[in-house]
């Protein structure tokens, strides 16, 4: 079959459609396609388009050819024509806390020489972004994620400033306005500046996190609480010509509004070094080296002349007695408290106390001294010592005669115990013997009546058994006068009880148990003979009657 010309058209133009439409799917979704994953964002590139101006770096809108000043988009999908656009994908900025982020325009216009010549280094944005100046931005950029474009900015971490509750933060602004516009004022502080002027500020900053930028001001936190710090450096003449190292313990801080000035006149980089731990750390204590140290010198060489050496020692050998020369070291604190003091406020330390701790005579002196003085508390001991046994012979005597007159009631005490102890066991001893003699007659009274009882039962008993033989006796003889003999009473008794047990007996004449029972057998002389029935063959025949 023949297709016609026409609907081969329609064909051919039907496969070309399809191959243009997936042609151009596949070059949508495999060339154009740009996936930007979670934690990035894109740059997009102009690749045509009017050339930058001279000195620019970005294009502030599709017309122009490089990189477009935008906001970068986020994650998510995006299709750029490969012909057209180029483009990048970067890591979002992380900023942690405790940092913050400083931005540096690439871009934009020059910073006036006259404000570069004032001292005003940082750039000013204007109506557009691409209308800002090129230079270093004053804000800040805190913690958080941030899309940032790389060809425009450039940026840094910078960490944050921590001011502990025991601190205060020193401002110091570095652009603002000019101080030598300040009116001449007698009164202001000659260090510090006010407010919003470049230099140290005179107010200081409360504890706290300032996320602040580093080009703008700074921030240096300065200690205010209070420190101890032993100087062992110390020493004078006394008045006697000895030279004293006494130990002198110091307790001072940094006045909390003066901090700033203070930080100025000691420093030199900056930073005040606080610490006063050990000998390396006081040789860097800006505070100690240049304010406290030398005026405690000073004084302590002018306060400390005025007393004698061995007026240190005696005071610390005889720090419980009540001689004035014991308040010598407590009189020098005093002294030098006074004097150190008003020198300290003045430049912003409070200087609460000086202690003297240990001093450090001459070997010689203290020898001589010490050898003084242990004589005459060995004295003083000795004097003691001789009250102290008198007052113990006194209480020794004392105890004694109340140990004897203890000891003599005692003994009283045991005798009137001893004697009543006595009576009372002969009391007791001769009741005993009473109950004892009163049972024993009672026990014989009843044994005498148990025997006379016993003697009339056994009367009693001998007579009931007599008058019994008797009435037995005279039945017995009631009974054999019925006979003519006792033989043949006996004999009548043995066959009356014999006779009912036995039926028959058979046995020989001569036979053993014949003779024993011949003799019962035979009638008495007196009564009537009656032949016993004899068995043949000699046999005696007899019923028996049980077993």
């Amino acid at each position: 079959m023949r297709i016609p010309t026409q609907s081969r058209s329609w064909v051919v133009i039907g496969v070309i459609a399809a191959a243009l439409f997936i042609l151009q799917q596949f070059w949508k979704w495999e060339v154009e396609r740009v996936e930007v994953e979670q934690g990035k964002y894109l740059v997009r590139i102009h690749r045509w388009g009017k050339d930058l101006p001279e000195g620019e770096i970005v294009a502030p809108d599709d017309s122009y050819k490089g990189i477009v000043l935008e906001s970068p988009p986020q994650e998510g999908r995006y299709f750029l024509n490969p012909i057209f656009w180029g483009h990048e994908v970067h890591n979002i900025v992380s900023v942690p806390v405790g940092q913050r982020l400083v931005l540096t325009r690439k871009f934009g216009n020059p910073i006036p020489k006259e404000r570069l010549a004032q001292g005003d280094i940082l750039a000013r944005d204007g109506e557009r972004e691409i209308d800002g100046e090129r230079g270093i931005l004053a804000k800040v950029s805190l913690p958080g994620n941030y899309r940032i474009n790389p060809y425009a900015y450039s940026w840094e971490f910078v960490n944050a400033v921590q001011i502990g509750p025991d601190q205060v933060g020193v401002r110091t602004l570095k652009v603002g306005k000019d101080p030598r516009d300040l009116p001449v004022d007698s009164k202001r502080p000659r260090y510090v500046v006010p407010d919003g002027y470049r230099g140290v500020q005179q107010t200081p900053a409360n504890n706290g996190t300032y996320y602040i930028n580093p080009y703008v001001e700074t921030i240096s936190p300065v200690e205010v609480r209070s420190h101890r710090a032993e100087l062992s450096d110390i020493e004078f003449p006394s008045r006697d010509g000895f030279i004293l190292k006494p130990h002198v313990m110091v307790e001072y801080h940094v006045q909390r509004a003066k901090a700033p000035e203070v930080l100025v006149r000691l420093t030199d980089e900056g930073k005040l070094h606080q610490n006063d731990s050990t000998p390396e750390q006081q040789e860097e204590n800006e505070i100690l080296q240049k304010v406290i140290l030398p005026h405690i010198r000073g004084y302590a060489r002018i306060e400390g002349s005025n007393f004698n050496a061995r007026d240190f020692i005696l005071a610390a050998q005889t720090a419980d007695g009540v001689d004035e020369k014991s308040n010598t070291r407590e009189r020098l604190q005093k002294s030098l408290l006074a004097k150190v003091r008003p020198r300290c406020q003045e430049l912003g330390i409070e200087l609460r106390a000086v202690l003297l701790g240990e001093m450090k005579p001459p070997p010689e002196l203290a020898e001589q001294i010490s050898m003084r003085d242990i004589a005459r508390v060995k004295q003083a001991q000795n004097k003691s010592l001789v009250e102290q046994y008198k007052e113990e012979q006194k209480l020794k005597s004392i105890e004694a005669l109340k140990q004897q007159n203890r000891e003599k009631v005692e003994a009283n005490t045991r005798v009137l115990v001893a004697q009543t102890n006595a009576q009372q066991r002969k009391q007791v001893e001769e009741l005993k013997l009473k109950q004892e003699l009163e049972s024993a007659q009672i026990r014989l009274d009843a044994a005498k009546n148990r025997a006379a009882a016993v003697l009339a039962k056994g009367k009693a008993e001998a007579a009931v058994i007599n008058v019994q033989n008797e009435a037995e006796v005279a039945g017995l003889r009631k009974a054999v006068q019925g006979f003519t003999s006792v033989q043949n009473f006996a004999q009548f008794h043995i066959l009356s009880r014999l006779a009912p047990a036995l039926k028959e007996i058979f046995a020989s004449d001569d036979s053993e148990f014949a003779r024993l029972i011949s003799g019962y057998m035979t009638l008495p002389a007196t009564a009537p003979k009656q032949a016993l029935p004899v068995a043949e063959g000699s046999k005696v025949q007899a019923t028996q009657t049980g077993k």
